[in-house]
């Protein structure tokens, strides 16, 4: 985002502490899954693979940040 026309969003960032018992929810995007389905060789509607990776992820996110007690992976392809 660095010197691009959104580095204005950086102005809205405040280092503040969320009180318990407060949550934050957090939703990560993706972009362009469906050419990334198709690269990969995704079959629809459910394939086993790309299941395990949003499961991977949501994983590995739980592990890098203990604070965090829940994520899932959810597509709407």
């Amino acid at each position: 985002m660095a010197n691009s026309k959104y580095e204005y969003v950086k102005s809205f960032e405040v280092e503040d502490e969320v009180m318990f018992p407060n949550l934050i929810i957090i939703r990560i995007d993706g972009r362009d899954f469906s050419r990334f389905s198709q690269v990969h060789k995704f079959e629809k509607p459910n394939d086993e693979t790309a299941l395990n990776l949003m499961n991977s992820c949501a994983s590995s996110v739980l592990e890098e940040y203990p604070d965090i007690v829940f994520a899932y992976g959810y597509s709407d392809e």
